[in-house]
């Protein structure tokens, strides 16, 4: 399961409704109808304002009781193209930006922890240390990365670094079929039209991998969930804030449900998605 509130998204779309780009003539901006082309909409959309590839799910160990699990984690690898040095020649224009954020949540110990990580990006570079694919899942801010492989379809990612007090090295496998939100992966998030983005979510991924704490690693597996979201104008002017929630349900269905806020706490739109296990889908209406 995932669910929070996005105050992070919020500050980052806000200053962009002032820069957004002629949509004719940006084939990265959300439309209507536009059928989603895979494994090229695995990649980066460079002219969209802003991207996001959002993993979490919970592990055990092989020490873990039961079903219980005994860690939460949340990996997010974010492309933001800022509107900034657009004619400038050099290479260090902070033109586009990649940044992630990992988390690991400790139950047995009630402790949680986070990091982070901000690079430049060219917009264009495809491989190397600081890079977004254009054709498939393959982000990389130095040694964190999410990368899907071609054959299978399965997400390795890896955050590897000593500041974080953790380490994470996962496989993530689909089990079932991509789920299109909205419709077909146009996804409406306010009243007008322009308020959307393209979006699907792999459900009921298979975790394995393994997670350094503490100067110990161990083997860890369990179930995930990941997002791919891509908009040029995501948030209506009215609207304060985002609540979200995904849910591996354990009989096999996926549910997915938001809604966007006034300042006063009125949904100002909403919507989601139930998929059962044996796939029929219901998407829901504002």
């Amino acid at each position: 399961m995932r669910i929070g509130r996005r105050p992070w998204l919020l500050a980052l779309l806000t200053p962009w409704r002032a820069m957004a780009a002629p949509i004719d003539a940006n084939p990265d901006v959300p439309r209507r109808g536009r059928p989603l082309a895979f494994p090229r909409d695995h990649g980066a959309h460079p002219g969209a304002r802003t991207e996001w590839w959002y993993a979490t799910g919970w592990l055990q160990t092989d020490r873990t009781p039961g079903d219980a699990p005994a860690f939460g984690f949340q990996i997010t690898f974010f492309r933001s193209r800022t509107g900034l040095a657009a004619d400038l020649p050099g290479r260090l224009a902070p033109r586009q930006l990649l940044f992630a954020h990992a988390a690991l949540t400790d139950l047995g110990a009630g402790r949680h922890l986070h990091a982070q990580r901000l690079a430049r990006w060219d917009g264009r570079t495809q491989g190397g240390a600081v890079a977004a694919s254009l054709t498939d899942t393959a982000v990389a801010l130095g040694r964190w990365q999410l990368t899907r492989a071609a054959a299978g379809g399965a997400y390795d990612t890896r955050i590897d670094d000593a500041n974080a007090g953790f380490g994470l090295a996962l496989q993530l496998q689909p089990t079932q079929p991509l789920l299109l939100q909205g419709e077909a992966g146009w996804s409406r998030k306010g009243p007008d039209v322009a308020d959307a983005s393209h979006y699907y979510s792999l459900p009921q991924l298979q975790v394995n991998g393994r997670l350094r704490l503490a100067g110990h690693e161990q083997a860890v597996q369990g179930r995930a969930w990941l997002d791919h979201e891509w908009s040029e104008q995501v948030l209506p002017a009215q609207a304060q804030g985002w609540d979200w929630i995904g849910m591996n349900v354990s009989d096999g269905s996926a549910l997915t449900a938001f809604r966007l806020r006034r300042p006063d706490g009125t949904a100002l739109w909403a919507g989601g998605s139930h998929r059962s296990a044996e796939g029929r889908l219901t998407i829901f209406a504002a």
